[in-house]
């Protein structure tokens, strides 16, 4: 066991800082922001913004999810496979849904780190064959206004679902 923990990570998998471009260094450094930017005193855990602002009530996971949403427009402009990106959506989507449940949801935040899944997706599955989007692209603003619908009608979803819940408690 301690030998498989000794083994360096293959670059495919995790490719240092400085083999990267330097927005998806600062990509990456977002996600550390969000999920481990601060040490909990006292354990080795680490909880970042993605924690702290989602355990404002109500708004807090929605705010953190609009931040999170960044690394999307990253994976849009790095060709990052439309799969993967909902794979990356879902991840966000589900962020958001737990963080809903009071409690549990904040404690969810401890051990998800979604923001650091994403960006690690985004560097590992670009289409390193292709050179990223320009910001002013054609290409890329169709695939930002296809983002936001598809977000747009998951936003409206939850919404549902969440209303229907809180409508069936009632009863």
């Amino acid at each position: 066991m301690a030998l498989a923990m000794s083994r360096p990570i293959p670059a495919e998998i995790y490719e240092p800082d400085e083999a990267l471009p330097r927005d998806l260094v600062a990509l990456r450094q977002f996600g550390r922001l969000m999920d481990d930017a601060f040490q909990i005193p006292g354990t080795t855990k680490r909880v970042g913004l993605d924690a702290t602002v989602g355990l404002i009530p109500g708004v807090g996971d929605v705010i953190t999810a609009l931040l999170s949403s960044w690394i999307l427009v990253g994976a849009l402009r790095y060709r990052v496979p439309p799969l993967t990106i909902l794979r990356m959506m879902g991840n966000i989507v589900m962020d958001i849904v737990i963080g809903l449940i009071p409690i549990g949801g904040d404690l969810f935040d401890l051990f998800f780190k979604q923001n650091k899944k994403n960006v690690e997706l985004v560097i590992r599955m670009r289409n390193r064959t292709l050179p990223p989007r320009s910001y002013g692209s054609i290409g890329f603003a169709f695939s930002l206004l296809l983002l936001f619908l598809v977000f747009l009608c998951l936003g409206i979803i939850i919404l549902l679902v969440v209303g229907l819940v809180r409508f069936a408690g009632t009863l």
